[in-house]
């Protein structure tokens, strides 16, 4: 890339609302401000890479280069929108507690968005320590089995001193890495302990039920000593999939695709038609039934991308009576009684 004058590269390290901050060549943070041509039409996400012109207080941001990679998710409701979060990611540590925010749906959702974004996942099983031996040896072959290669790293809150160990191969030089998950599963706090400080304001694990307390409010980026770089994200309440390819669901879903190309019919929707290898699969308890929720309930959320409330409606309609014929033939056949 070639630099006019006094331009320089610079990298977006913190987004809140519309206000920025980005770091230089040499990780010093400056506060940024987009200039009136771009202000308009253009959002900025933490990681991106932007050519910039420094002033006196601020660095002007004059041009947003090309994104390797967005972790993004679609927000519901008529007017969908995809909101961005975080950019340029090498590695995504998908990140659930083991105790009562463990839940293989929403890991599938969490998946799925990462694979879409173009960056490697890394599954985080966090507070080992609160859950027995049995428990945690139960929910780990969960987790693999549904993991499919992704590698899987677990954490516990009483060994603190092995977490620098555990991510080390995913955190060499450059490499720009983000944490996701919902409140309160320990994102904050294994960047903390990864950064060597409390960079990231933590609160403690309530004694009622053991859940942390939500503390990420804004989307951060932390640089280590040998110049890997850590985002921490705020905590995801509802993931959102709408938008995502069916290349990334295929990818998160591989057991079912592969059982899929063993049925009788190639549009088989492995619900009632014979010859499915998909229910056969969990007949014989080879697969969990809940598997299959998971993948048919993405593949209707994708089936909704970019329809107004009446679109979604007349195709759960059409999907209702798809097995005699949709709903128009359904109601000649009622005239005909």
């Amino acid at each position: 890339m070639h630099l006019q004058n006094n331009e320089q590269q610079y990298q977006v390290s913190l987004q809140a609302q519309d206000n920025y901050k980005v770091i230089d060549s040499n990780h010093q943070e400056h506060l940024a401000k987009l200039s009136g041509q771009l202000r308009a039409n253009l959002r900025l996400a933490v990681g991106d890479y932007i050519v910039g012109i420094p002033q006196q207080d601020f660095v002007l941001v004059k041009q947003l280069l090309p994104r390797k990679s967005v972790l993004q998710r679609q927000n519901s409701g008529e007017a969908q929108h995809a909101q961005v979060i975080a950019a340029n990611l090498d590695y995504i540590f998908i990140t659930m507690s083991l105790n009562q925010d463990f839940n293989l749906a929403r890991l599938d959702r969490y998946t799925t968005l990462v694979w879409d974004s173009g960056a490697s996942p890394v599954i985080v099983l966090t507070k080992a320590d609160l859950i027995s031996p049995e428990l945690l040896a139960e929910r780990q072959a969960q987790v693999a089995e549904n993991a499919f290669g992704i590698p899987i790293l677990v954490t516990a809150q009483d060994q603190p001193e092995q977490v620098e160990t555990i991510f080390a191969p995913y955190l060499e030089a450059e490499q720009n890495v983000a944490f996701v998950g919902s409140s309160g599963v320990g994102k904050s706090t294994l960047v903390n302990l990864l950064l060597g400080d409390n960079a990231i304001k933590t609160k403690t694990i309530r004694a009622d039920d053991d859940k942390g307390r939500h503390t990420t409010t804004t989307r951060a980026l932390y640089v280590l000593a040998n110049g890997a770089k850590i985002i921490d994200t705020p905590g995801i309440r509802a993931v959102g999939v709408a938008g995502v390819s069916q290349a990334a669901t295929d990818q998160s879903f591989q057991d079912i695709v592969n059982l899929a190309q063993q049925c009788r019919f190639s549009d088989c929707q492995h619900q009632s038609e014979p010859g499915c290898a998909v229910k056969a699969a969990i007949a014989a308890g080879q697969l969990a039934p809940e598997r299959l929720v998971s993948y048919q309930k993405l593949q209707v959320e994708r089936q909704y991308d970019g329809l107004s409330s009446r679109q979604i409606e007349q195709t759960k309609v059409e999907r209702l009576f798809k097995d005699v014929g949709g709903f128009k033939t359904f109601k000649k056949t009622l005239k005909k009684k």
